[in-house]
């Protein structure tokens, strides 16, 4: 429970930054929100702190995690490489073969290989634990080195340091997705937004987690941000453990299969009207459940046991964005020189992890009174 009330504090208290970021620079809102999710991620595997202040190029941390999730998401999406097609290849050195082909594995390989050093320390002399004992905010990795320093676990240094660098580049990857998809969803359908800040409007405050049961709705846009356009529409590569059929079709062991999440989640049988943004489907469960339609959209996290084992803290850090921004912003379509809106479409990336294709909006303070509690955060302490 302790660690539940601290990634949750940790969370509230970098989408308040957020807030006041988008305040000073609306305009680079993507280079906001992804700065907000490593830096959440960050301080909570390493006890690692990204300045508020940091500049378009970012802190050097979250440009590695960047570098290394754009090549797990190109190599993730099976055709990439010629040897997808002729796995034989895997057997030839890749020294020979590279040169055959445009693709360039190993430069991925070699970030990724990075991230992993860097999230295990650099001496070889001596454990992580032992360069920075005394020195590093309580993190995930310093109290697993901790605890395997003191015998109290059986872990391996190399172990926590893959364990910690997977946490670190998913983690400040993927609700950067849909967070930037709710600037999108409110501008084409600000119906939504009103409905929303109606309900946020009741508290008089910034909204907290223990506000969470009195704002039914903030979660109906949580579940169709992660609905509409999921983070990975292909999921991720898995092969089969043993012969299979489906639908007649024979599918041996050891084939590579990719779950249709994009599908799954656009079922017209399922969700009526898929294309649409509606957070109202999710707002009976009950007359759902009974007529088997608008279930919870959790295929966007995976399947069965190799589901997203970090679902719950992304959901967090959705929920007080999401809830906060809404409180205080105005989110519109941007104008055109003749002060006209523009009009946009909810285009998005064709990779492995899918973000929205780059637009343009309006963030504007909804009143002087929200522009005062934003500014209010920076001195804030939170109660959840």
């Amino acid at each position: 429970m302790a660690f539940h009330d601290h990634h949750r504090s940790l969370q509230t208290e970098e989408v308040h930054t957020l807030l006041r970021n988008l305040l000073k620079n609306p305009a680079k809102f993507r280079h906001h929100v992804r700065r907000t999710a490593a830096a959440i991620i960050l301080k909570l595997t390493y006890g690692i702190h990204i300045d508020e202040h940091v500049d378009e190029e970012g802190d050097n941390y979250v440009a590695l995690a960047d570098k290394a999730m754009f090549s797990l998401a190109a190599a993730g999406i099976w055709g990439t490489y010629i040897v997808d097609y002729i796995p034989s290849l895997k057997h030839i050195p890749l020294w020979f073969r590279e040169p055959l082909s445009k693709d360039k594995p190993s430069n991925g390989k070699k970030t990724v290989r990075i991230l992993q050093i860097h999230s295990g320390g650099t001496s070889t002399n001596r454990t992580f634990f032992e360069q920075y004992q005394g020195s590093a905010s309580s993190s995930i990795v310093s109290e697993e080195l901790e605890d395997m320093a003191c015998g109290r676990t059986q872990g391996s240094e190399l172990l926590i340091r893959n364990v910690a660098a997977t946490t670190y580049a998913a983690g400040s990857d993927t609700t950067v997705s849909a967070i930037i998809s709710l600037f999108l969803a409110m501008a084409i359908y600000p119906e939504v937004q009103k409905k929303a800040q109606k309900e946020l409007d009741r508290l008089n405050r910034l909204p907290l987690f223990t506000d969470r049961e009195q704002l039914p709705y903030i979660d109906c846009i949580c579940e169709e941000l992660i609905r509409w356009n999921p983070v990975t529409p292909l999921g991720i590569a898995r092969v089969v453990s043993e012969d299979d059929q489906y639908r007649g079709y024979r599918i041996p062991k050891g084939t590579t299969i990719l779950p249709n999440t994009w599908a799954i989640l656009h079922d017209p049988n399922v969700y009526p009207n898929p294309l649409q943004f509606d957070p109202d489907r999710y707002l009976n469960p009950e007359a759902n459940a009974a007529q088997g339609i608008n279930e919870p959209p959790d295929a966007a996290f995976g399947f069965g046991r190799r589901s997203c084992p970090g679902r719950w803290f992304a959901y967090d850090t959705l929920w007080i964005a999401v809830a906060s921004i809404l409180s205080v912003y105005e989110i519109s379509k941007p104008l055109d020189e003749h002060g006209q809106p523009k009009e946009l479409e909810p285009l998005y990336e064709s990779r492995l992890l899918s973000h929205p294709c780059p637009f343009e909006c309006q963030i504007i303070p909804r009143s002087p009174s929200a522009t005062a509690a934003i500014l209010q955060t920076s001195d804030e302490n939170f109660e959840l």
